[in-house]
């Protein structure tokens, strides 16, 4: 009936006013869980700031044909730990917090208790100390906090950021970008936003977008100067 179906456009006219373009979302345990390696709640809200200053949302509204929806979301995701309980690897713009560990194989004293915490067997203990498996590490930081003699230190907290991931029809996993500590997150962010606003035709994920470019050609736009 028309009445019904002038209801139905009168509704989804009012969701897609509501709706935001995007999606920020942070760990489930932010502040409170005992294996957090960064603190995060202003760089949320700094990245939603940027948002709304792209004006993503009127951006999309623009692209799209018909109302938001939620597989039109450019979305955020940042886990403070690797177990990334967020699950930031479906997320178009990903921060995963780490660490890198530094050796200092003259202080081991050979006691393997790094080998004993570490989930991923990514250390071995040889006659030169440990060794760490780069490949394997996630940047958890439970050998730094083990190791009695500081032959395991902390050499560099931030994130890993990732870009592109996506569930829908085409579900893509986001891929590894670059090491960035918190001050350089924001202007990441931004280069990315650049790149999503300049390069998207219909409102497509940011997956799409590097799908379309290749990966090697969306990095050279992002990470040279």
């Amino acid at each position: 009936m028309d009445w019904e179906k002038k209801a139905k456009e009168v509704l989804l006219d009012k969701v897609s006013k509501a709706e935001k373009g995007y999606e920020v979302s942070g760990c489930f345990g932010l502040n409170s869980c005992p294996n957090a390696l960064n603190t995060s709640e202003e760089l949320l809200k700094n990245l939603e700031i940027i948002l709304e200053e792209e004006k993503i949302t009127e951006f999309l509204k623009e692209k799209v044909k018909g109302p938001l929806k939620a597989h039109h979301k450019f979305k955020v995701g940042l886990s403070e730990c690797p177990n990334a309980c967020s699950q930031i690897q479906i997320t178009d713009f990903a921060l995963h917090g780490v660490i890198k560990v530094e050796i200092n194989p003259k202080a081991c004293s050979f006691c393997g208790s790094c080998l004993e915490v570490c989930e991923e067997k990514a250390i071995k203990l040889t006659d030169y100390g440990p060794k760490i498996n780069e490949e394997r590490c996630v940047g958890c930081g439970h050998c730094v906090k083990i190791c009695p003699e500081e032959a395991l230190s902390e050499g560099f907290r931030g994130y890993k950021i990732y870009l592109g991931g996506k569930l829908g029809r085409h579900p893509r996993l986001a891929t590894f970008l670059t090491y960035a500590e918190a001050h350089e997150v924001l202007d990441i962010f931004r280069r990315v936003i650049n790149l999503y606003k300049q390069y998207n035709e219909k409102g497509e994920r940011l997956g799409a977008i590097i799908e379309r470019l290749g990966w090697d050609e969306v990095k050279r736009l992002l990470l040279e100067d």
